[in-house]
C-alpha cells in the first residue's frame, strides 16, 4: 500500500481512472440519448400551442369589431359625400343627394362586411391547413421519440453489462466517485464507489437525525434505519460475490 501524501492513501491509479472515464464516456452518450427524447417532446408540446380550433379563429379575427369599425368608415365617407353633393346641388335636391348618400354608406357598409367575412373564411382555412400540416409534424415527432426512447432503454440494458463496478443509478455522481480516485482515497473504481455509498448514507443519516431532532425520538435510530456500517458491509460483499461470478 502507497501513501501519497496529504491527499489520501494510495498513488492515483492510471488504468482505474482510464475505466472510470470510459464509463463516464458511455454515460455522456447515454445522456445524449435522453436529451433527445427530452428535446423532441418539448417540440412537440411547442407545436400544440400553433393548433387552435375554429372559435379560437373567429374569437380571435373579431368580426363584429371589424365591421362595426368599417360601418363608421362608411357612414363618415356618406357624410362626406351628402355635404359634397348638397353643395354642388343645392338644397333643391335634398331629397336626391340624402337618398344618395344612404346607397353609398349601404355599399360601402355591405362592402366591407363582404369583406371581413370573406378575410373570416380565408382564416379559418388557413388554420385547417395549419392544423393539419403541425399534426403531420407532430407524428412524425411520436416516431422519432419512440424509435429515441428505444435506442435509449437498449443502450441503458447494454449499459450495465459494460459498466459492472457500480449500479447505473449513480450515472450523474460519476465525477463524484472520480474525484475519490484522484484524492488518493480509493485505489479501485469499486472502492470509489463504496466510498461514495457510504457519503450518500451518511449524508442520509445526517437529514434523517436533523429531522428527527425536531420530532420527538420514539425508538433507538439503528433499530428505526439499521446499522449503516452493516449495510455498507453488505454491500460489499454482494458486490464482491457479483464480481466473482462474472469472473
Amino acid at each position: 500500500m502507497v501513501f501519497s501524501g496529504f491527499e489520501g492513501r494510495y498513488m492515483v491509479n492510471e488504468k482505474e481512472l482510464e475505466r472510470i472515464d470510459q464509463a463516464a464516456g458511455y454515460f455522456e452518450r447515454y445522456f445524449e440519448f435522453e436529451d433527445a427524447v427530452t428535446i423532441s417532446k418539448e417540440n412537440k408540446e411547442y407545436l400544440k400551442t400553433y393548433i387552435h380550433d375554429n372559435d379560437y379563429v373567429v374569437k380571435s379575427f373579431d368580426i363584429k369589431k371589424k365591421c362595426a369599425r368599417f360601418i363608421g368608415i362608411s357612414a363618415l365617407i356618406a357624410a362626406a359625400a351628402f355635404l359634397l353633393l348638397w353643395l354642388m346641388l343645392g338644397s333643391d335636391l335634398i331629397i336626391a343627394v340624402t337618398i344618395t348618400a344612404v346607397v353609398i354608406f349601404i355599399c360601402a357598409a355591405g362592402f366591407g362586411i363582404a369583406l371581413n367575412k370573406y378575410r373570416l373564411t380565408a382564416a379559418e382555412n388557413k388554420q385547417v391547413e395549419v392544423n393539419e400540416g403541425i399534426n403531420e409534424q407532430i407524428l412524425i415527432l411520436d416516431d422519432r421519440i419512440k424509435q429515441l426512447e428505444r435506442q435509449r432503454d437498449d443502450y441503458y440494458n447494454a449499459l450495465g453489462k459494460r459498466v459492472t463496478f457500480m449500479s447505473l443509478e449513480y450515472m450523474r455522481n460519476i465525477e463524484q466517485i472520480k474525484q475519490f480516485l484522484l484524492d488518493g482515497k480509493a485505489q479501485t473504481c469499486e472502492e470509489a464507489v463504496d466510498l461514495f455509498e457510504e457519503s450518500l448514507l451518511y449524508q442520509q443519516m445526517t437529514d434523517i437525525m436533523t429531522k428527527s431532532e425536531k420530532i420527538a425520538p420514539v425508538q433507538d435510530d439503528k433499530e428505526r434505519f439499521g446499522d449503516p456500517l452493516k449495510i455498507i458491509k453488505e454491500n460489499k460483499k454482494k458486490r464482491r460475490k457479483e464480481k466473482k461470478k462474472k469472473n
